[in-house]
């Protein structure tokens, strides 16, 4: 019979058995029994084998001191089932660049709030190794994040006691993204459809659909249903880097996995005016079905630094504001609002997984809409 929740049981022979944990040195577990006549006593021997234990050396219970850079590639290396391969090389490159000269030598069970704080402190004033300018907000929390999974990992191991991480994070710095007015998204629409070659035909479709880049180079023609009217977002391409087991950067590859979030998986509806753009370049090209719609010279997929280097050339031609890609998306939203489309609709057809997303990133009120929104109080 046993006592739930005490691992106590009585054996066939008649004594009563109390099994606990006595230690853990890194993965294993090691147990201990102890046995007596009776229920009541093997409870009392329990308790006090365990206030015993609990006053022995750290070296019976771990053999060593663990290096929070130990405990890190533990975490990574689990966390790498359950990630795709360019948020796993996200981590690695932020502790790479970032944690592992302040971190990489400190004892994990020796961590405090204190010395983490100060850890943040410290990020807030080191500069990006690309730009050379200030770490963003948005760098500095995944930063925060792989430090505290890390920690939460050692807890769950038992390398250390559990205690409650309470720090102050980097506010948010104001994102100034930019946005084509109406007259420079009429310029570049005009040049587009005239010229209806590749890189005019992504961004009529960015344009009209909001598609992040990497969706929009994953297309192939059998995600454009001409008979319902529908573009199928199912998979996106992201160049990622390549490392050996040493954590160096071998070479970098086009991957194609899921789309960003479950939301992210959806189908998007065709405009007319889309629509016969779509109609038209593909009778134009002649290409089957599970050819990818934008594609190098080999036939290839195309690399979507290609689509923004082509983009850049463009806007430069036609003359308008200096822009990247992904402000298409923000141009599409934007429009959207300003005609009328709800909140809701517009943050399904984008992706998010929430409307707050799709408000406080992609949504930018113009001037000229905001006088018009004032000008609403005058009806009353």
């Amino acid at each position: 019979m046993s006592r739930r929740g005490e691992n106590i049981h009585k054996r066939k022979d008649g004594r009563w058995e109390a099994r606990y944990i006595k230690a853990r040195i890194h993965d294993k577990t090691i147990y201990k029994s102890i046995y007596a006549r009776s229920y009541r006593e093997v409870k009392a021997k329990l308790k006090e084998q365990i206030k015993h234990d609990i006053h022995l050396p750290d070296k019976i219970k771990q053999d060593k001191k663990i290096k929070f850079d130990e405990v890190f590639n533990q975490w990574i290396k689990y966390k790498q089932n359950f990630i795709k391969e360019s948020t796993y090389n996200k981590y690695l490159n932020l502790y790479e660049n970032y944690i592992s000269s302040i971190l990489r030598e400190a004892y994990i069970d020796e961590l405090s709030n204190n010395i983490i704080q100060e850890t943040i402190v410290t990020l807030m004033n080191l500069k990006n190794k690309q730009t050379k300018q200030k770490l963003s907000s948005s760098t500095i929390k995944s930063i925060i994040y792989v430090i505290k999974s890390t920690i939460l990992f050692a807890q769950k191991k038992d390398y250390i006691k559990e205690f409650y991480l309470q720090i102050d994070m980097p506010t948010n710095e104001a994102k100034n993204i930019k946005v084509l007015s109406r007259n420079e998204q009429c310029i570049l629409e005009t040049y587009t459809k005239n010229k209806l070659d590749m890189i005019s035909l992504a961004i009529l479709i960015c344009l009209y659909t909001g598609l992040r880049i990497g969706e929009l180079c994953a297309l192939k023609w059998e995600n454009i249903d001409f008979v319902n009217k529908y573009i199928i977002v199912n998979k996106t391409v992201q160049r990622v880097q390549r490392k050996d087991k040493s954590h160096q950067i071998t070479k970098t590859a086009l991957v194609i996995t899921s789309p960003k979030t479950k939301n992210a998986q959806r189908k998007i509806p065709i405009s007319s005016v889309l629509y016969s753009i779509l109609k038209t370049y593909y009778e134009k090209e002649k290409i089957t079905n599970n050819h990818y719609i934008f594609v190098n010279k080999n036939g290839d997929m195309v690399d979507p630094r290609t689509i923004q280097y082509q983009f850049k050339k463009t806007i430069k031609l036609i003359n308008i504001q200096t822009i990247n890609f992904h402000a298409l998306r923000h141009t599409f939203a934007t429009r959207c609002i300003e005609l009328g489309m709800d909140v809701k609709t517009l943050s399904e057809i984008l992706g998010h997984s929430n409307v707050s997303t799709t408000m406080s990133i992609y949504v930018h009120s113009t001037e000229t809409h905001k006088v018009k929104q004032m000008e609403l109080l005058s009806q009353l």
